[in-house]
């Protein structure tokens, strides 16, 4: 699997301490296949795949209701929306109203019926194409991630940044094939224990092919480059005039 190939160079390249997580919009599991063990949300899922494992979020192994309907594998029921109404609105304080939460809820439409089951594992070892990877890791090392997303078209980033870590940085980029980043909100700090120094970038398989091909061309320059070197460079620009 050639994507698996572009881990370490990523990793390296980036300086991330954690794996890339591919993440697949995948069909039913096939009869025979390994059982899940338990329930895991979609910010856990993203956090264990970043730390080595592969894990499987379907309808009966999803355990938090918002990313099950965020990732479009299922529906709550009514009384389920209501329950989730009142721990957002209510509890979480998340928004001030029903109609707030509407607006909030309706900006990334979900991809309803696209897959059974959402598959996140080691992009090092990920036996099924993405359709996009996941890079959890400091905002230095991910700017560069952003920076290479822009080499070939020079265009900047629609990132979606109100709502939760399932919506806008997995939902988002496979809906819209745009770059997804995501700050990390509290409930997936809770959930999965996420740094506090930490940030998500979800990337399209497309356009994660292109950042390879920038990074095959040199972009971004050296991350070893020393900081006086950068200096002498700009400097090296020349005098500015006024406007």
């Amino acid at each position: 699997m050639y994507w698996q190939r572009w881990s370490e160079r990523l990793k390296g390249e980036l300086g991330l301490a954690t794996e890339p997580v591919a993440i697949t919009f995948a069909g039913a599991p096939a009869p025979g296949g390994p059982v899940p063990h338990g329930k895991a949300s979609v910010c856990q899922a993203l956090k264990r795949a970043s730390e080595g494992e592969c894990i499987a979020i379907s309808v009966e192994t999803c355990g938090c209701p918002g990313g099950l309907v965020s990732l479009g594998l299922g529906q709550l029921p009514p009384d389920g929306k209501e329950r989730l109404v009142e721990f957002l609105v209510e509890k979480e304080k998340v928004y001030c109203s029903r109609a707030a939460l509407h607006r909030g809820q309706g900006i990334v439409p979900a991809p309803a019926g696209v897959a059974s089951q959402v598959v996140f594992s080691p992009l090092a070892t990920a036996a099924l194409q993405p359709d996009l990877v996941a890079f959890i890791g400091p905002p230095g090392c991910l700017h560069r991630l952003i920076g290479l997303a822009g080499y070939w078209e020079g265009a900047s980033i629609k990132a979606e940044l109100t709502g939760p870590a399932c919506r806008t940085g997995v939902t988002y980029p496979l809906v819209t094939g745009e770059i997804g980043l995501s700050l990390l909100d509290f409930g997936a700090r809770r959930l999965a224990r996420f740094g506090e120094d930490q940030l998500l970038v979800g990337v399209p398989f497309h356009r994660l092919i292109s950042i390879m091909h920038a990074l095959d061309h040199g972009a971004g320059g050296s991350r070893e480059e020393k900081p006086e070197a950068v200096e002498r460079q700009i400097e090296g620009l020349g005098r500015v005039e006024a406007a």
